[in-house]
């Protein structure tokens, strides 16, 4: 193991505002709303989801929800896992908007879609969730072959596969492929009790352990070495949220009843304060670029429409003509060159 990588790390211990109340009990899953600017925190405690705003205010939101686990975002739809059931929410009116029921033997816990139309929810026993957005149709893709307690699953695009981390102790972490509902290991590990699993832009994958006193853990692609320590002294790290626009990882502590945010590249503030070498002229993304410059798009899922890399060369891309087949909407584009990291908004109206 790598030791521990220093990454700019903010920590919301018990209080996350001086004098405010802390409406957090037993946080398991976060999932960022990045229409309204703000996270949505399953209480497993109390059955509650909690609203935190950039402000760091909270509210509850939505409450009746015997131990809700998974929370995730399909447009205007909230997704809850909870018991054996998926509820279904209005974003932006919260009221109740439907319920899926799986054939589910265990309890249902972490969720993603493919932006196709269909999303996954892992079970606790060992099963792999499908269902049909458009007729809420559900069948199950996996059913044994998994490490024991799966309990989270990030989606990669480009490869078209789930990768799932278990919580058995010394777990791979698992690759399934969509085309075939193969299982295979994807990451040999030698910790375990894994809890949330993302990927970011970079497709590197972070994991959160319970071992060795909480930690989260990065492999950068392409996977070729140990993992990196990028946090640890968590208090129970569960259901991982990466948040594309401001380059975060958002941890819920279980047992701290607190939220962590990681910063995986410069502050907030620092990008800022810097002038970007490469920015967004009306509807082109121009610049000259001195030095390896990766550029991808991304909706507000998170699903990858754009990317490509440049070095030495003057960079003009034209945003209308790439994004307007993908239909109106907010995109971010991510810019990496060298060891910076910006990210912009563009809308397509």
């Amino acid at each position: 193991m790598k030791n521990l990588t220093v990454f700019t790390v903010s920590l919301l211990a018990n209080v996350i505002i001086a004098n405010a109340q802390n409406l957090l009990n037993k946080p398991e899953h976060v999932a960022y709303d990045a229409a309204n600017q703000r996270y949505l925190v399953t209480n497993y405690g109390n059955g509650k989801i909690i609203s935190i705003d950039q402000a760091e205010n909270q509210e509850v939101i939505i409450e009746g929800l015997t131990g809700c686990l998974g929370i995730h975002i399909v447009d205007t739809t909230i997704f809850v896992s909870a018991g054996t059931n998926i509820y279904l929410f209005g974003l932006n009116t919260h009221t109740p908007l439907d319920t899926i029921t799986p054939e589910v033997s265990n309890w249902l816990d972490g969720m993603i879609d493919d932006g196709e139309g269909y999303l996954y929810a892992v079970e606790n026993s060992g099963k792999i969730h499908r269902v049909n957005l458009a007729d809420k149709s559900c069948e199950v893709i996996v059913n044994g072959g998994l490490p024991a307690y799966p309990q989270d699953l990030a989606f990669d695009s480009e490869n078209n596969r789930l990768i799932v981390a278990c919580w058995e102790v010394s777990s791979s972490i698992i690759s399934i492929d969509l085309n075939s509902n193969q299982i295979s290991n994807l990451l040999p590990t030698s910790s375990g009790q894994y809890d949330g699993i993302v990927m970011d832009g970079q497709k590197s994958i972070y994991v959160t352990s319970w071992l060795n006193s909480g930690r989260v853990y990065k492999w950068s692609f392409p996977y070729n070495d140990e993992p990196e320590i990028i946090s640890q002294e968590h208090a129970g790290p569960a259901g991982l949220c990466y948040d594309l626009e401001h380059n975060l990882l958002v941890v819920p502590n279980f047992n701290g009843n607190s939220i962590s945010y990681i910063t995986l590249s410069q502050t907030t503030a620092e990008i800022i304060n810097r002038k970007p070498k490469i920015e967004i002229k009306g509807s082109y993304v121009s610049g000259i670029c001195y030095e390896k410059t990766e550029i991808s798009i991304t909706n507000l899922l998170g699903r990858k429409i754009y990317n490509q890399c440049f070095a030495n060369q003057e960079i003009r891309i034209d945003l209308g003509e790439t994004l307007n087949r993908h239909g109106t909407g907010l995109y971010i584009v991510s810019i990496y060159s060298g060891n910076d990291f910006y990210s912009l908004k563009y809308s397509i109206l």
